[in-house]
């Protein structure tokens, strides 16, 4: 058996931009040692013999990591929709009711980093259990709190708060799941497309469903019972992937893809590092960037589509809500082929550019036009963004790293970060909406075509920089995968200050010269964190705008846990 950490090299200290410097012997110079941390390994490929895992396997660990979190994604939409009824039944006021719907958001923008440390080192599956665990004992919280003569706005808000537990960071251990079993072109990114396909159907399934539930049976709470439920069966799920994972590692021989090692067992020494943001290449903060505008926008936009529905059609709270899941339809069948377009052409960067794009067309037909054709054609659009967002952005932030066993953590960075953005698009929407004399979502509107407008400037300019070598990471992540090893023989002979002797190297492996020309140029200097202190800044800014929301009482609402972070 092959530990874990039996075959690592020292993180070589080489930058997206730059050289990496190295002896007569192909070794670092003792300067270059001092300042790279060994926390940040680069690992090589292991070799096992023996049974491959069986496809059907692979299916069955594919279909019940799906299912983890159908419930989650069914309760996701439920509390938004029925606003109206939930104000009037609990008695509470528009602030009130903005608090109740924020709290997710405002748990998660600091506990999503905690948890991704844990999950890249105690696993997915384990994780699974405990997140879809706190998801069902909020849930059973919130369906409680409403039911017989109860009606408790306190309690409502302790379930949404425990539910936020795990409501925030289950689909980063799924996809920690999948990182673990399938490559980045082998697999990875087809996976993630089913996730959220899956993710897709239940939040519009339940988020079409609860005002149905409501009118024929009576009382609201029982789409949260309902909702619970269907947290218990996800659970269930978690539980059957941890013994199904164990089983799967004692019986076959299963190669790590985020290590290169034989999967034997699922905690890791040595992950949970903090100093490890330092290691992050610039690429991945560039993508940071891009998400609090895209993500966050995309996102924060879910939770006014049924009420803008409503003012745009005239029509009441049902019918306002099913047209406003009708963006779901399209990436519930779309998302998955995304998925199998990147594991067989790569193209990530393009597809963030294309989903910014296509987001900052449906808000220019919102915000120019106010005829119905053009309000149907701005949500296709939108429907449009986001199917082509969840897929590309997991996968990119598992390409861009120089070592795969941090993906938890780095995704985890950034959906922390979105997760601020929302709170304040929202917040900001809000109170656009109450300085309307008519209750208007229009000037609203504007802040989401300047999140959109942001997004494409953004990725537009990734998507120039990725086909030059400035940024190793941005272009490798365009490459087809079928041609990435000799993307990176190519960028490692071209890099600048590589000697005679270096290019001669043969018993090089081309995933550590990837891993080495994706590095930080200095990860030693202290104005590596800046990045990170600025993504604390967000989320700083995040309390600040819900504070100032609760004080103005503004009509914002936002949905944690939705499609595409």
């Amino acid at each position: 058996m092959i530990d874990d950490n039996s075959v690592r090299t020292p993180q070589p200290n080489q930058g997206e931009k730059g050289s990496f410097k190295s002896d007569e012997k192909g070794g670092l110079s003792s300067v270059e040692e001092a300042v790279v941390a060994p926390s940040l390994p680069t690992t090589t490929t292991t070799t096992t013999h023996g049974n491959k895992l069986p496809l059907g396997w692979k299916l069955a660990i594919i279909v019940l990591t799906c299912l983890c979190t159908f419930g989650n994604h069914w309760s996701n939409g439920l509390i938004v929709s029925q606003k109206t009824t939930i104000i009037k039944t609990l008695k509470i006021n528009n602030s009130e009711f903005a608090t109740l719907v924020a709290v997710t958001n405002l748990v998660n923008t600091f506990l999503c980093v905690a948890l991704g440390f844990g999950i890249d080192k105690w696993g997915g599956p384990l994780l699974s259990i405990y997140l879809s665990l706190f998801h069902l004992a909020g849930s059973a919280i919130e369906a409680g709190s409403v039911t017989g003569h109860l009606s408790s706005y306190p309690v409502l808000v302790l379930g949404k708060v425990v539910a936020a537990v795990g409501d925030g960071s289950l689909d980063n251990a799924q996809h920690r799941i999948f990182s673990t079993y399938f490559a980045p072109g082998k697999g990875f990114a087809s996976s993630i497309g089913i996730i959220w396909s899956m993710a897709n159907l239940g939040q519009y399934t339940g988020q079409t469903t609860a005002n149905i539930i409501t009118q024929n049976l009576g009382s609201f709470s029982w789409s949260l019972w309902i909702s619970a439920v269907l947290s218990l069966f996800s659970s269930i799920c978690a539980i059957s992937v941890f013994f199904l994972d164990r089983y799967l590692r004692r019986t076959y021989n299963i190669t790590d893809q985020t290590s290169g090692q034989r999967h034997v067992r699922a905690s890791r020494a040595g992950v949970f590092n903090l100093d490890s943001l330092r290691y992050m290449p610039a690429t991945f903060w560039i993508i940071v960037l891009f998400a609090i505008f895209e993500n966050a926008g995309v996102q924060s936009f879910v939770s006014i589509s049924t009420q803008f529905a409503q003012q745009r059609l005239k029509k009441g709270a049902v019918v306002g809500g099913w047209v406003a899941s009708m963006y779901l339809l399209l990436p519930i069948g779309l998302t998955p082929f995304i998925g199998i377009f990147i594991d067989l052409f790569g193209n990530r960067i393009t597809l963030l550019f294309a989903s910014g794009v296509t987001f900052l067309i449906s808000m220019l037909l919102l915000k120019l036009s106010h005829t119905v054709p053009t309000f149907v054609a701005a949500y296709v659009m939108y429907a449009l963004s986001q199917s082509i967002t969840p897929a590309p952005q997991v996968e990119i932030i598992r390409s861009v790293l120089p070592d795969p066993q941090y993906f938890a953590t780095a995704f985890a960075i950034k959906k922390s970060v979105v997760q601020a953005s929302i709170v304040i698009i929202t917040t900001a929407a809000g109170k656009l909406q109450d300085l309307s004399p008519t209750d208007s979502l229009d000037p609203a509107v504007t802040l989401w075509l300047c999140y959109a407008a942001a997004s494409v400037a953004v990725s537009g300019a990734l998507l120039g920089v990725s086909y030059t070598t400035l940024l190793p990471a941005a272009h490798l992540a365009q490459v087809k995968p079928s041609l990435l090893n000799l993307s990176i023989e190519r960028l490692w002979h071209k890099r600048e200050g590589a000697d005679e002797t270096e290019k001669e190297e043969v018993d090089v492996e081309p995933k550590r010269w990837e891993s080495i020309l994706k590095s930080p140029l200095n990860p030693g200097s202290g104005w590596r964190w800046v990045y990170g202190v600025l993504s604390l800044g967000i989320i700083v800014l995040g309390w600040i705008m819900f504070g100032l929301g609760v004080s103005w009482g503004v009509h914002g609402s936002v949905i944690a846990g939705t499609v595409g972070e």
